[in-house]
């Protein structure tokens, strides 16, 4: 069970964080949603009886969460006064997340014009999927697909390329080049 655990937090962790996030604009509150997620499903992983329902199911365990998170609202908020003695824990941990995004945008500038565009103003200029589709004079659900073609191309092009070490919270610990792939990004 450990094993499944661990092969659906690597598979969903980031698909599921950007639901969340288009959801939540807290980045931490998003954050601290998904690991409530990845709890419950630990907790309750036996009484999904479908397995091919499994992504459904996983989205619906998030969309409730959320809603879990919208219904305590300001209740869970802590006053400064109650932290007096409590001390933040340091992340010794270092990863290589910035390291492979930079490799990231030199793939993402190799994607046909159709899918890159679409992506760049998503995830760096920050657009709705209405403003893309206004401003690229294509329907909603176009820029939807686009984005969603160009993460998946992306994708391949990158596991394609790289072997990755991550650690519990999907971050990239290491990796190292596939030997048989010739790979023309910067990527060390």
């Amino acid at each position: 069970m450990e094993e499944n655990i661990i092969s659906i937090w690597k598979n969903f962790r980031i698909e599921l964080l950007y639901f969340i996030k288009t959801k939540v604009k807290d980045e931490y509150a998003a954050e601290d949603i998904l690991q409530e997620v990845f709890i419950k499903v630990y907790k309750s992983i036996e009484q999904l009886e479908d397995p091919s329902k499994l992504k459904a199911w996983l989205y619906r365990t998030t969309n409730n969460a959320i809603i879990d998170f919208y219904r305590r609202g300001k209740q869970s908020t802590l006053e400064l006064d109650e932290l007096e003695d409590v001390h933040g824990i340091e992340d010794d941990t270092e990863n290589m997340n910035k390291e492979i995004s930079e490799c990231i945008k030199s793939m993402l500038d190799e994607l046909p014009d159709k899918y890159k565009e679409p992506l760049k103003l998503y995830e760096f200029n920050r657009m709705k999927h209405k403003e893309i589709a206004e401003k690229l004079n294509i329907s909603l659900s176009e820029s939807k697909t686009r984005i969603q073609r160009a993460r998946i191309k992306l994708k391949e092009v990158l596991m394609e390329c790289c072997e990755f070490k991550l650690d519990t919270y999907g971050n990239i610990i290491d990796y190292k080049k596939n030997k048989e792939y010739i790979c023309s990004y910067n990527c060390r």
